[in-house]
């Protein structure tokens, strides 16, 4: 005999919530569960510093006795140790409904930390000794401490950046620039800066008196009514592409475009750091170039900010078909974007062809957040490009890492990159030489494949500010 079915569903369901109400409300009702009294007064905020003070004793083993005997020794005191930083969630320090680090591997990063000082000092016996007492307290302290200091380093790298040009102090860095400048000309020996190598050549046959000369002989020119002081600050309001197309105008715009302020403000306001390891490093530079400041602009390595590098990659990878007689392949193509910032900062971006340059390349700003997106910092050597600390800026992970967030990258990127420019004077080509991933627990460094890489090409963007 089968057993009887419920016609009623509902009144079934509503029958188990009226019971697992109840349930909980009797629960609520009862209350907690009483705890074993403890001896003595409850410890307050005192009490509990005493408690943590203990920290500040080693106690090594008392082989004799059996016992422990507490030697005082210098170090933290409590509110240090409760305020130290917390540690990601991989590390295997967190628990289930709390962030925090427990209570026992933080006071044994503490003493990791006073053994670290030790050895650096040279107290090995002491080093040691503390060495294995955090190690007793927790066996991965050791990998807790470095993921701790790593991520802290790559936290203040990201807020930071590398430049150390503020963004109040531009007007003080022009003018202690410029005056390092001049500093550079008479020290080569060309007191107002001049013109050198080919160029120079070429303007020594000019004739002395020039002029703007029309296209059309009977309209008139009023270019040449103005002052060539005042064309001399039009043209200095434009940049070197512009200023280049005008000079190849006539002979007379060529002349007024070598003025040595028009190049040395470009030179200026371009290697700052970190294009350039300080301000004083140009000075070699401007005395190398024979304080030609156009020479040093078109021909000196720099980065530009006012657009976009991108490289276009592609593979060819090998497809399904039904017919043993076909074969299919499939051409994948992708792009990569590299977009730097004045301050240090640089984004980039691997993108599938469904998104097209045009529409990524407006947004490539330090807010967005995207797949595929990773935001570090950057510095320039010659004409090499050390890209550093990229980390993940899809939206999982906080920019800048911060330590002891349940959420955190593992893995940081780095690359290196050739500067090189093709013509001159533009520095448009980057040559990916090195791309390493680097794991931020350990810092151990691991190079990644290169097979289907590309060169980055520049791509102006009218949008995006030179300086």
């Amino acid at each position: 005999m089968s057993k009887p079915v419920n016609a009623d569903p509902v009144e079934e369901l509503a029958r188990f919530r009226e019971e697992w109400k109840r349930e909980v409300q009797q629960r609520l009702n009862a209350g907690p569960t009483p705890a074993t009294p403890r001896q003595g007064p409850p410890p307050n905020a005192r009490t509990r510093q005493l408690q943590l003070s203990e920290l500040d004793y080693d106690i090594p083993e008392d082989t004799s006795s059996g016992t422990a005997t507490p030697h005082p020794h210098p170090g933290p005191s409590s509110e240090t140790i409760s305020g130290s930083p917390t540690l990601p969630a991989t590390s295997g320090y967190f628990n289930a409904s709390s962030n925090v680090i427990p209570v026992g591997v933080r006071h044994a990063l503490v003493i990791y930390k006073r053994a670290v000082e030790h050895e650096q000092s040279g107290e090995l016996d002491k080093a040691l000794a503390l060495y294995r007492q955090a190690f007793r307290m927790e066996p991965n302290v050791d990998r807790a401490y470095h993921t701790q200091e790593l991520l802290a380093s790559i936290s203040v790298a990201q807020t930071q950046g590398v430049s150390s040009v503020k963004p109040g102090e531009d007007v003080a860095s022009v003018d202690a620039l410029g005056k390092t400048l001049q500093l550079a000309t008479i020290k080569s020996g060309a007191e107002h800066g001049g013109v050198t190598g080919t160029l120079a050549s070429l303007i020594e046959g000019f004739p002395p008196d020039l002029i703007f000369e029309p296209e059309d002989e009977a309209l008139p020119i009023f270019f040449n009514l103005l002052p060539e002081e005042l064309i001399v600050l039009i043209i200095r309001r434009l940049d070197h592409t512009s200023i280049e197309r005008f000079a190849a105008v006539s002979r007379k715009a060529r002349v007024l475009t070598l003025d040595p302020s028009i190049w040395r403000e470009l030179v200026v306001l371009s290697y700052r750091p970190p294009q350039m390891p300080s301000l004083d490093s140009m000075v070699p530079v401007i005395a190398e170039y024979h304080s030609d400041f156009r020479r040093v602009y078109l021909e000196h390595p720099r980065i530009r900010y006012d657009g976009v590098f991108i490289a276009v990659c592609f593979y060819v990878r090998p497809g399904l078909s039904e017919n043993s007689w076909v074969n299919i392949s499939h051409l994948i193509t992708y792009h990569r974007y590299l977009r730097f910032f004045p301050d240090g900062k640089v984004l980039s971006l691997l993108a599938n062809e469904e998104t097209s340059p045009a529409q990524l390349i407006h947004t490539l700003k330090p807010s967005l957040r995207k797949k595929g997106l990773f935001i570090g910092t950057w510095q320039l050597s010659g004409t090499v490009v050390t890209i550093s600390n990229l980390i993940d800026a899809s939206g999982r992970f906080p920019i800048p890492p911060i330590p002891g967030n349940r959420d955190f990258a593992r893995y940081s990127f780095s690359m290196i990159l050739s500067l090189r420019s093709r013509p001159i004077g533009r520095w448009n080509k980057l040559d990916l030489t090195a791309y390493n991933s680097v794991d931020i627990e350990n810092g151990n460094t691991t190079p990644l494949g290169l097979r289907h890489e590309r060169p980055y090409w520049f791509s102006k963007v009218k949008s995006f500010p030179a300086f």
